[in-house]
């Protein structure tokens, strides 16, 4: 949402003028090959379930969702 932008741009140092809080970020761009979305990655589950004050998002970790997101991951790899 705009306001976690802004929230996420004062934490790490920035300002923001009055009334030019972008309407949008990217966060990442996946590649696919499949019609239907992938697991998102075992460490980016871990890091948004710790709480705000940790720099997560607070969104309870799901242990299905991280269990299908381990041996999705375990056997494809990131190309950067």
């Amino acid at each position: 949402s705009r306001d976690q932008i802004i929230k996420e741009t004062i934490a790490m140092g920035g300002t923001v003028p009055e009334g030019e809080a972008p309407p949008w970020g990217l966060i990442s761009i996946k590649a696919q090959m499949v019609d239907s979305e992938i697991p998102m990655q075992p460490i980016t589950m871990m890091r948004n379930a710790l709480g705000k004050e940790e720099g997560g998002s607070g969104v309870p970790l799901v242990r299905d969702k991280y269990d299908e997101s381990v041996k999705y991951w375990s056997n494809h790899a990131t190309i950067a």
